[in-house]
């Protein structure tokens, strides 16, 4: 039963790597989002747009955004201003973006793990248990009712070790009858 949880445990791992990585994926292919926080959170990043392309025009080394943090925008200087803009811009909305999905992965890796577990104990264990139990030619009881070869030895020293004794007491009873007749 130890091999077959074993067993069962490796594939749902291997499942579960499988499914957050088709997640990843759909993610960068999507870039969906239904959360009413991510304008809120865009609107306010974006608030900082005037300050940042100001701090990028004038050769200034560092803008802080609120929520984002200092950036260097020394190499900003001589870009064109709608560049610098639109750059802004899809930074702003792909940190919200991927602020939103490292949520959401979060609560559906742990949905997900819940089910797995649940599903794991509740369905497959019993038939993977099944399964090891009958065996790929129907002889898992066989194979387990099989004596393993420490236990076969073990098993003959002390049926050597009974016969000798068996043995031994028949020599002590003879050797008593002999004394007790010859006492007589």
């Amino acid at each position: 039963m130890r091999r077959a949880a074993h067993n069962l445990i490796a594939k749902k791992k291997e499942q579960s790597l499988g499914w957050v990585t088709d997640l990843v994926e759909m993610e960068k292919l999507t870039d969906y989002a239904c959360n009413p926080e991510y304008m809120v959170c865009f609107t306010k990043l974006m608030s900082q747009q005037n300050e940042f392309v100001r701090f990028a025009s004038t050769g200034n080394q560092l803008v802080t955004i609120e929520g984002v943090g200092k950036i260097n925008v020394s190499d900003l200087y001589r870009t064109p201003k709608v560049v610098v803009e639109e750059a802004f811009d899809l930074k702003m909305r792909m940190i919200v973006y991927w602020d939103i999905v490292s949520q959401r992965m979060v609560d559906m890796l742990a949905l997900h793990l819940r089910y797995s577990i649940l599903s794991l104990v509740k369905k497959e264990m019993q038939m993977e248990i099944i399964t090891e139990l009958i065996g790929s030619q129907g002889n898992g009881l066989e194979r387990m009712l099989e004596e393993p070869h420490s236990v076969s030895e073990k098993r003959s020293k002390l049926e050597k070790s009974m016969k000798l004794l068996k043995e031994s007491k028949d020599v002590v009873a003879n050797i008593m009858d002999k004394v007790v007749a010859n006492f007589d």
